[in-house]
């Protein structure tokens, strides 16, 4: 009995598709929450309830402008400022400070903000949000709530000088998205944590792909041209990125895909899932391999060798098959409802299903002793042989003695299920 090689092709092809499934969902993971810092200037903020683009100046905002310094931020703040130590946090809030007023090359923080703010082709928008994760600053014993949206102000002073902090909780599970609010959304590193190590993975997969040793193909080999396989590798990853990657993009990140707007995860991810089954038949026809003894035909692919002994043979006939009917009246509907929605005048639905509804694809039925028959489809739906060398299975059949019978027999279903 030959060895059976085929089990890489299957291999390599499970990487690829687990490298585009991984990699993609870590490229648009987005961190769960964080906290965004402001610094807060008394006085312009005082100054600026005069300002108006139409005009008008409020009375109430009139009060608050000739209110004393203190009591403005009394009343802005309702009282709840919580004061942190100067001696240990002093320098953190001096640094914000420098960031969020736009001296980014002078702070420690300047990679904290935005990247619309930083890259922007105007003046940028201060004071600027800077930025931090969860576990770098002790948010809740300075008062914040871990609810989207709630602030605190916080503030220290050293002398006469006081510096004030607004933190804001930001999660970006229930309500800021990079589309919708990008102006409010940390910075890439930040942001997307794992999207370099989402590009190596996949980077790693297409590598594995390329590289893991083939079997060295002969010149009589009765195989699938591996040409044909790559190009249907090609078509799967060209249908699977999309479809699988644009829920993450259109919720605003992996884990939002499984939120609010689920329902589009689903679909999306359905049309993915054909995908997913080329890449399975590509594995199996790449590693499709017929050889031939005196005794029986042996049948290779990753699934293992099946053999057909030429005593064991009842009947060979060559059939063809036919897409299902519910199939191909399916087509002939789609068609026919693309004309009636304005694209009469492509061609390209009304020939999609003309093809779909005449497709027929030549084989071999080999019917044995016990079991089921066993198929091997040689021809496209446009007559031409895929398999190479395959004359050498019909020659062998019959100088073992068994009579092909060429009636041309014709049966129903999908050739990847047979």
């Amino acid at each position: 009995m030959p060895a059976n090689s085929g089990i890489m092709e299957f291999w390599r092809r499970i990487a690829l598709l687990a490298g585009v499934l991984i990699g993609l969902a870590l490229f648009f993971y987005v961190v769960p929450s964080v906290i965004s810092v402001t610094a807060v200037d008394w006085e312009k903020e005082q100054a600026g309830e005069l300002k108006s683009y139409s005009g008008y100046v409020s009375e109430e905002k009139r009060r608050l402008n000739q209110l004393p310094l203190d009591e403005y931020i009394q009343e802005k703040t309702r009282g709840q400022v919580v004061a942190v130590d100067s001696g240990q946090w002093w320098e953190f809030f001096h640094q914000v400070q420098l960031a969020s007023n736009g001296e980014f090359g002078l702070s420690t923080y300047g990679s904290r903000i935005s990247d619309e703010v930083k890259n922007s082709y105007f003046a940028p928008l201060l004071p600027a949000a800077v930025y931090f994760k969860l576990d770098e600053i002790p948010y809740s014993q300075w008062g914040l709530m871990p609810v989207d949206g709630k602030s605190v102000y916080v503030m220290t002073a050293r002398g006469d000088h006081s510096i004030y902090l607004q933190l804001r909780f930001q999660d970006y599970k229930t309500s800021v998205g990079a589309m919708s609010s990008p102006y409010r959304v940390a910075p890439g590193w930040i942001y997307h944590p794992y999207r370099t190590t989402g590009i190596i993975i996949m980077a790693l997969a297409l590598l594995l792909y390329i590289f893991l040793p083939r079997r060295k193909s002969l010149p009589d080999d009765i195989s699938y041209t591996t040409a044909s396989m790559v190009a249907g590798d090609i078509v799967a990853v060209i249908l699977l990125v999309p479809f699988y990657g644009l829920p993450f993009l259109i919720n605003g990140g992996t884990v939002q895909a499984f939120t609010d707007l689920w329902p589009i995860t689903l679909v999306m991810w359905l049309m993915a899932l054909f995908a997913v089954i080329i890449i399975y038949y590509n594995a199996w026809y790449s590693s499709f391999r017929i050889e031939i003894t005196p005794e029986a035909l042996y049948i290779l692919s990753f699934k293992g060798i099946r053999e057909c002994r030429f005593d064991e043979m009842k009947a060979v006939e060559v059939i063809s098959l036919r897409n299902p009917g519910w199939f191909r009246k399916l087509f002939l509907a789609l068609a026919f409802i693309s004309i009636l929605g304005g694209k009469g005048t492509s061609t390209q639905p009304a020939g999609t299903a003309l093809l779909s509804a005449t497709a027929a694809y030549g084989g071999l039925e080999i019917t044995g002793i016990a079991g089921k028959p066993i198929y091997i489809w040689f021809s496209d739906q446009f007559g031409g042989v895929i398999i190479n060398n395959f004359d050498r299975v019909p020659r062998a059949i019959e100088a073992a003695g068994i009579p092909i019978t060429q009636e041309d027999r014709e049966i129903e279903g999908f050739s990847m299920f047979m």
